[in-house]
């Protein structure tokens, strides 16, 4: 009996340290591209929502660069394609602060803008 009690509680602890009715719920409730969105951010931190949107739309047959003005963990995993070249004249700036960056907006031609995230080209 003691035995079973002692299971019992494990689990039960288990169950409430690790979220798990909260968790279940959030996984049935939203899809993977959803939860993605919500723990990476649109067009802040990582901005997964932003580089999947561009990715869709444009449809990248090579790799493309990506350059975060935080400091947040690298983006590229999101559509690096392995074996595959990179785009020259093509760049996707993520949480761009035009007061600290590393990167001149006005060296290219804006793309696509969201807030401050935006895909570049050279100019010519």
């Amino acid at each position: 009996m003691k035995k079973k009690y002692i299971y019992f509680l494990t689990i039960f602890v288990l169950v409430i340290f690790f979220n798990y009715f909260e968790n279940t719920y959030i996984i049935y409730k939203y899809n993977h591209h959803l939860r993605l969105i919500n723990n990476y951010g649109f067009c802040h931190e990582t901005s997964y929502g932003f580089i999947k949107y561009l990715d869709k739309k444009f449809n990248f047959e090579k790799n493309i660069k990506i350059i975060n003005d935080e400091t947040h963990p690298s983006s590229d995993t999101f559509i690096h394609k392995p074996g595959v070249s990179y785009y020259k004249d093509y760049l996707i700036l993520l949480n761009y602060n035009e007061n600290d960056s590393k990167i001149n907006l006005e060296n290219f031609d804006i793309i696509e803008k969201n807030k401050n995230c935006f895909y570049l080209k050279k100019n010519d």
